[in-house]
Order: structure tokens, then C-alpha cells, then sequence
């Protein structure tokens, strides 16, 4: 489990102290995925490194397992980074080294002989899809293939945790879901409990079971992926169900409508739709299943006079319906 309590850090500069992250309470269960997803400058950064005590928190607790490690002096906080696993954006592999030698070489800077972290790291590499590669080297490997020897790297030594910091950013889509895929396997696998920092909901959407939203060092949101998507006014729901907005005339009004299949079926929302008049028309629309239920969002375009009265038909049916700034 991790669990930050209170945390704060300040970064001190000639002008005077910069707050970074202002007061982060979060806890991720045991086996559980989690992202934390926001824009630059957010202080995601800062937060993986205090989460790893390479930054030492100005004031609060980062508890793995129950051990506060920011209370730790550094001799104890060097056996503990043990039980958490690293996992970066630039995999940073050692050019003259085998796939199967970089996995194994933090096993032999911790002592295992040579034998011993050769075979782990063949199992790890088995683990992670790349059984017949440990003789390659890095250059001989595509960019997801490097990011897999750096995940088999990073669970070298056992740990309980994974934290993964922008895994997928310098990877295509379509790499990016074999990593992902790789992730969510070895969670499956191992029970681990894993943190994503990332700034693509895509990732939150293929693997994470929570999410929370970084903002100016502050948590702003927080929760499941079934409760964060059927709250359907909130950013976190409209960047994991994100819908194209297209400009309307200004005798034209935009709406947008929301729903859950905890509530309603396709079939009925289109139903409702329809029986709007020909004053109302569909102009986008998406659906995702995240978390196991269908949740969509559709974009329609009606006459300004009729504009309330829609409103409120839908709303009297029980659907969230939104009217975007631009229509208002």
C-alpha cells in the first residue's frame, strides 16, 4: 500500500520558497493500479521523486507498506528503496550490455553472483515477453522492447511496489498498449501495487483502476474509475470521455448529454433523443467501457428557442445535460 499523508515541498529560491506540492493526501490499496495524471507544472514530477525520497519532503509522511520512509535516516531508506520498483520515461539502458545483463546488473551491485542474477533476470525477461531477447542489445531492440527490459529491470529486486513515471510518452499508440498490457499482466501476476504518473488518459483508461487529477500541487479529484466517469460535470469524466466540441451559429445552441449504462441502455438515450424534434440533432458523440460499464457522451446542436425546453425534457428523464460555454 502507499499512502501519502500531508504531503508537502517547498523548493527554496532567491525570490523566496516555492511551494510544489501543497498538502497531497492520497492512498493506494494493496494490488491496485493507480494514475495521477495532470498538466505540466502540476508537480507530477516532484511527486514521484518524494514518493522515492530522491526529494525529501518539506513536511508529511510517505508510508510503503506502514514505514514512513521520509522519516528514515539515509542508511535504513537505502534498504527500503528496495521494495520499490522504477519504472521512467527514458529507459536509460546500458548501450554495451545484454537485454538479460541490464536486468541483472542491480541484482550484482547487491551482491547475487553472477549465476544467480543471470537466471532471475531470464525470468524476469519471460515475464515481461521477451524470453528470446536477453542476447540482444539495446540498439538491436525496438523502443517497446527497451521499455520492457526497463520494467523487467525495475522488478529485479521483488519489490511491493512499481512506479511508473510517464511509461509510454516517447512510444506509439500501438507499443504503448503491448507496454500497458505488459503492466496490467504483471500486476494480475504479482499483486503489485502500481502508481503511473502520465499526462495520457488513454493510459488511465486501458490500466488504472483509480485516477487522481494534479493541479498546481494540489489534489483536486480523486477516486475509482466508475465513480470519477459518472461524475459527469467534472474535468477528470470529460478528459477520460472526451468529446470534439464544433462551433454552432449563434441562432444554434450546443448541449452536451451524459450517461451511464448503470442507468440507461443505448437504446433508450436514443430513444430520448429522437423524440426531441427535428429541432435537435446529434452532432458527436463517443462511448467508452471503463471499469465495467459503458459511459457515453453526445454533443447536439438545437434551435436557441427550443433550447430550454430540451434541457429540460432530459433532465426530467433523468440524464446529466450540460450546456457548453461557447452555446451560452
Amino acid at each position: 500500500m502507499i499512502e501519502l499523508q500531508d504531503l508537502r515541498k517547498e523548493f527554496q529560491t532567491k525570490t523566496g520558497p516555492v511551494t510544489a506540492l501543497d498538502g497531497i493526501n492520497l492512498t493506494v490499496p494493496d494490488a491496485a493500479v493507480h494514475g495521477i495524471v495532470g498538466p505540466s507544472g502540476a508537480g507530477k514530477s516532484t511527486l514521484i521523486r518524494c514518493l522515492t525520497l530522491l526529494e525529501r519532503p518539506t513536511a508529511g509522511a510517505v508510508k510503503i507498506g506502514g514505514e514512513n520512509l521520509a522519516a528514515l535516516p539515509e542508511k535504513q531508506l537505502r534498504g527500503q528503496r528496495r521494495r520499490i520498483g522504477m519504472v521512467f520515461q527514458h529507459v536509460n539502458l546500458f548501450d554495451s550490455r545484454t537485454a538479460r545483463d541490464n536486468v541483472a546488473y542491480p541484482l550484482r551491485v547487491s551482491g547475487l553472483n553472477r549465476a544467480k542474477s543471470r537466471a532471475r533476470a531470464g525470468e524476469l525477461l519471460e515475464l515481461v515477453g521477451l524470453a528470446n531477447r536477453g542476447d540482444a542489445y539495446p540498439a538491436q531492440l525496438s523502443g517497446g522492447q527497451q521499455q520492457r527490459v526497463g520494467i523487467a529491470r525495475a522488478l529485479a529486486s521483488n519489490p511491493s511496489v512499481l512506479l511508473c513515471d510517464e511509461p509510454s510518452s516517447a512510444l506509439d499508440w500501438a507499443t504503448t498498449r503491448q507496454v500497458l498490457e505488459v503492466i496490467k499482466d504483471i500486476n494480475q501476476a504479482l499483486g503489485l501495487t502500481i502508481l503511473i504518473i502520465t499526462h495520457e488518459m488513454a493510459v488511465v483508461r486501458q490500466v488504472c483502476d483509480s485516477v487522481s487529477l494534479l493541479s498546481k500541487g494540489r489534489i483536486i479529484q480523486s477516486g475509482p474509475i466508475a465513480e470519477v466517469v459518472t461524475d459527469y460535470g467534472s474535468q477528470l469524466a470529460r478528459d477520460l470521455i472526451p468529446l470534439a466540441v464544433a462551433p454552432v451559429g449563434e441562432s444554434r445552441a450546443q448541449l452536451e448529454v451524459s450517461f451511464s449504462s448503470a442507468d440507461f441502455s443505448i437504446r433508450q438515450v436514443l430513444r430520448l433523443l429522437a423524440d426531441l424534434g427535428s429541432d435537435t440533432a446529434i452532432e458527436a458523440g463517443t462511448l467508452e467501457t471503463l471499469a465495467g460499464q459503458r459511459v457515453g457522451r453526445f454533443q447536439l446542436v438545437v434551435g436557441v428557442a427550443a433550447r430550454e425546453r430540451v434541457k429540460g425534457q432530459l433532465r426530467e428523464a433523468g440524464l446529466y445535460v450540460a450546456e457548453s460555454e461557447a452555446a451560452k
